[in-house]
């Protein structure tokens, strides 16, 4: 990869994030009256953050099975995406 551009993997990555985060701060403003439903925004807010992969290979830093597959999302990304994108 050259310095500067960004892999077909990267973008994608990009891509789903920034819907997912777009489902979650709809929840959010919509859940003014329910902690709970805030608490569950933020704890999968955290969770992803843990998550987010890092380096030139893509690897989660929270996730070993990520690192020994050799990259690629992890599971907990999967999931979300599953489960998040599906809803949009």
């Amino acid at each position: 990869m050259r310095q500067g551009v960004l892999d077909v993997d990267e973008v994608l990555f990009g891509v789903l994030a920034e819907n997912i985060g777009r489902y979650l701060d709809g929840v959010d403003r919509r859940a003014e009256h329910s902690e709970e439903l805030r608490v569950l925004v933020a704890a999968w807010r955290a969770l992803l953050d843990l998550h987010r992969p890092e380096g030139r290979r893509g690897s989660c830093a929270g996730c070993a099975a990520a690192r020994h597959r050799g990259g690629g999302m992890c599971t907990v990304w999967r999931v979300a995406g599953a489960f998040f994108v599906r809803r949009l």
